[in-house]
């Protein structure tokens, strides 16, 4: 029996229809997810990833070597401190020393004929106390405090003051006399044993006899010190106090700064 034509052209739609669906159950179906984590995936996929938080161990390990190199240095400053504060102390009685030999030269002046009064006058202005005479150096009076001197300096304490004894002896209105007071009263202070009362004589002849010379608030400090070791303190804090209050300024300030840290310190 023959189709009629509109028995098969439903016929063939029915076969279109059923063909263009097994088509479409066949095609490939792409996850979304794996493309775009394939996309974001890291070119090195040999690389190992670091821990998050290993830059932060990395910057304490840093500050911490930073620190022990710090602490490292200032042991050194410190060391190097304390060499130097050894140094200071060890020669600190030899500045001293040095100290009292330009303040002898400031006072020094060439040496120059009695006849010419206004030249000595000036001269004794100059040092600051004293006849005219004693401005004037006698013939070998320099060589024998040098020598007397240099003693000191060599710390051989003993054999300096046998020395200026016989300087004082040879000289007894030398130019260099009233250093030769001064050092005296040092000396006696640090023989041994020590004599206090010879010290005292020896910066009370200084300042007696040499009222304005340039060692009288150095001797007038040591001759304080003196009367507290010997244990008149009232007296030893009256020398020490006037010091303080006429040499507060100046060149002479030094001495000054000395008794105040006395008083200070014992007072």
């Amino acid at each position: 029996m023959s189709m009629s034509f509109k028995n098969y052209a439903a016929l063939l739609a029915s076969a279109a229809f059923v063909y263009s669906a097994i088509t479409f159950a066949q095609a490939p179906i792409v996850d979304a997810s794996i493309d775009t984590a394939a996309a974001s995936e890291p070119a090195n996929k040999g690389a190992v990833p670091a821990p998050a938080d290993s830059s932060g161990q990395g910057e304490l390990f840093y500050q911490l070597q930073l620190l022990q190199q710090e602490v490292m240095q200032l042991r050194g400053v410190v060391e190097e401190q304390a060499y130097l504060l050894k140094q200071v102390k060890e020669q600190n009685r030899e500045r001293y020393i040095d100290l009292d030999r330009r303040l002898g030269e400031v006072a020094s002046a060439p040496a120059v004929a009695a006849s010419d009064n206004n030249t000595v006058a000036a001269l004794t202005a100059a040092v600051g106390g004293g006849s005219a005479l004693t401005v004037v150096a006698a013939a070998g009076e320099k060589e024998a405090y040098d020598a007397a001197y240099q003693l000191v300096t060599e710390r051989r304490f003993d054999e300096a003051l046998e020395a200026f004894k016989q300087f004082m002896v040879d000289f007894p209105q030398g130019k260099y006399t009233p250093n030769s007071y001064y050092w005296m009263g040092e000396l006696y202070q640090v023989i041994t044993p020590q004599d206090l009362e010879a010290a005292r004589q020896s910066f009370t002849q200084l300042l007696d006899q040499y009222p304005t010379h340039v060692k009288v608030p150095d001797a007038m400090y040591k001759l304080g010190k003196v009367y507290f070791l010997k244990g008149d303190k009232n007296k030893a804090r009256g020398l020490l106090e006037e010091v303080v209050s006429k040499y507060n300024k100046g060149t002479n300030s030094s001495a000054a700064d000395k008794a105040r840290q006395f008083i200070s310190a014992n007072y």
